[in-house]
This record gives structure tokens, sequence and C-alpha cells, in this order.
């Protein structure tokens, strides 16, 4: 079974090995990286590769993972969301990382929704879905608001690192956005 997902502007599709020199390049980006990586800047590029091998082995552990989201006209690698859920996570989460150049161009909220759709369909039990952020990242927390997000009030720790945990449950989430 193929996944596309298409929006006004973006497809969306399960990532794959030849994403990997973009998503390297995007997370070796300081500004990318300074709300994604413990010490808040970027990873060693061994490391980001490893990183996203591990996306890769998401999909094949879960059944789910990142989407890459992919400029509809251009073809373009804009960035990754979708559906997250590695071994101790709080909850199945909708994330996303968008290259710095396309950032404030509503991408991020676009291709949320698609994905959140998207995981609702797949996850009929699923009550909610959660993004976690960091508490200093504004522009994430606005990305979670145009998304239907709430912050939840519940702190999750990742290797010392305090984030927040923003909820959308389904039924109120449904009504809004499907």
């Amino acid at each position: 079974m193929t996944i596309r997902i298409e929006t006004e502007r973006l497809i969306l599709r399960p990532i794959d090995p030849g994403d990997a020199d973009a998503h390297i390049e995007m997370m070796g980006d300081a500004d990318v990286a300074s709300f994604l990586t413990a010490n808040k800047t970027p990873d060693s590029r061994a490391d980001r590769w490893r990183q996203f091998a591990s996306y890769l082995g998401h999909w094949q552990m879960r059944g789910f993972g990142w989407f890459s989201a992919l400029d509809k006209e251009s073809g373009e690698w804009l960035g990754r969301v979708g559906p997250w859920m590695p071994e101790g996570w709080p909850g199945l989460e909708c994330g996303w990382s968008i290259k710095r150049e396309h950032w404030g161009k509503g991408y991020a909220p676009e291709a949320a929704i698609a994905s959140i759709k998207w995981t609702f369909e797949k996850f009929p039990e699923l009550s909610r879905i959660i993004s976690v952020i960091d508490p200093d990242n504004q522009n994430s927390q606005a990305v979670a608001r145009k998304i239907g997000e709430e912050n939840s009030g519940e702190i999750y720790d990742y290797w010392g690192f305090k984030l927040e945990v923003w909820a959308a449950e389904r039924n109120s989430w449904l009504e809004r956005f499907a």
C-alpha cells in the first residue's frame, strides 16, 4: 500500500532513504536544531544520519512515522511532519520540522492537520494526539494552536530536558478539522 496525502500545496509521503541528505542538512541548521536536540545545537553528521535511520526503522516497527513534506509544484523536500511514538514517549505525537527558509509560510500547520487526520483515521481508538514542545519554542506553540492543540500542563522529561505536552482530544479536533 502506498501512502500519499495531498493538501492544497503539499504532498506528504512516508520518508524514504532518498530523503536522508535533505533531512541531515535541515538538522544541521542551528536554528532548526535549537529546539530539537538535547544540547540545542546541531548533532554531528553521523548522529543526524543515525537519527534519520531510526525514523526509517520507526515505520518498520510501528507501521507509521514521519512523512516527508514536499512542495506539490516543485517537488522540493520542505521538512518532516507526522505521527511519531518512540519507546517511552508520552503518547502518539504529531511532530513537525520545516527547513528554516520555509518558516512562516504555513507549511507546518497545513501538513500537521493532514497528518493528524490520517492518524485519527488509521487509529480509530486513539483518544488524543499530542505534540511535545520546548517551552521556549514560540513558533511551534503557534503551530500547535493553529492545529487545535492546547498546552495540557503535562511535562515530559527527555534526558533532563523539560518539554511541554500539547494535546488535542479526538472528538473536538475532528469536529473542527474533519
